[in-house]
């Protein structure tokens, strides 16, 4: 086994753990056990590995999930945010969001949403039947279809950096070739996260996660890590792209679509389903799904 890839397999362990505990506060122990590590080195490599130490981290993804939410959840008082972000009060959620972002969490608000569309690009980057009827939902510009999905688990490969890197397309080609080797190639199952929003996450901090889906049962090995697109509903909006431009239906499903359409992001990742490969069409092109949870406003 690599070793350098079981050291990164783990930390992303311990991210996905994170991630999904933000509003737990959890500790340094628990982090570390779910990679897992001994918490005596833990940290230290943490820092090594990721480039922030783990509270770093922490603060940095639960402040920056708060950003998004301020933007995108307007109808939520910032009391209901900082209290499922896990913060003991109002007061201490907007002395540390005006240390990260030098703006109140009420002033961050006020200029973003003013700013309007153009905060809301989301910098991103396969054929399925769903088995639910969905409910059409449309916009001036745009029809969106809002989906109840079931729950998808996936085995991934994470880049850490800009998305429009050679890194990403690493990541696929790396898993592709796990996939291949397992007989588990297929058309229509690869599935790519971008974790974070560029216009609020530093580039060189922006995650994105390559995936494949895989059956809930499916042995996979050790060697990779697995996690689960949570079931719900979700805006699902088929388009194509090409000269890898993946930005702009993002922003069309966030600028045009979504003010007008009843529902606010909800927790939880989204994604782009990849229904066709861009890299070998002689346009460049690519037909994908992309899917953004929604909850009602």
């Amino acid at each position: 086994m690599d070793k350098s890839a079981e050291y990164h397999r783990r930390i992303c362990r311990a991210i996905d753990f994170i991630s999904t505990h933000l509003n737990e506060n959890p500790t340094v122990q628990q982090i570390a056990d779910a990679a897992p590590f001994s918490s005596f080195h833990f940290q230290r490599l943490f820092r090594a590995l990721v480039g922030e130490s783990v509270s770093e981290f922490t603060r940095r993804v639960r402040l920056e999930t708060a950003a998004r939410y301020l933007l995108f959840r307007l109808s939520e008082e910032i009391t209901e945010i900082a209290i499922e972000l896990g913060y003991s009060s109002s007061q201490n959620f907007s002395k540390a969001f005006k240390q990260h972002f030098q703006l109140t969490p009420t002033e961050y608000r006020q200029q973003m949403s003013r700013a309007g569309s153009s905060h809301t690009e989301m910098n991103t980057r396969a054929e399925r039947d769903y088995p639910i009827r969905p409910t059409p939902v449309f916009s001036d510009s745009l029809a969106v279809t809002v989906r109840d999905l079931p729950a998808t688990r996936v085995v991934y490969q994470r880049h850490f950096g800009s998305y429009a890197d050679s890194g990403v397309q690493a990541a696929f080609d790396e898993l592709q070739k796990w996939a291949l080797a397992r007989k588990l190639d297929r058309a229509g199952a690869y599935i790519g996260i971008p974790w974070d929003d560029s216009d609020i996450t530093m580039e060189d901090r922006c995650r994105f996660d390559a995936c494949l889906v895989v059956a809930a049962d499916e042995w996979v090995g050790v060697s990779v890590n697995t996690q689960v697109i949570p079931a719900g509903p979700y805006a699902i909006f088929r388009c194509q792209v090409t000269n890898h431009d993946f930005e702009t239906p993002w922003s069309q499903l966030m600028r045009e679509w979504l003010p007008k359409s009843g529902y606010q992001p909800g927790a939880g990742p989204r994604f782009e389903r990849y229904l066709s490969d861009g890299s070998r069409d002689p346009d460049g092109r690519w037909e994908l799904d992309i899917g953004l949870p929604v909850i009602p406003l």
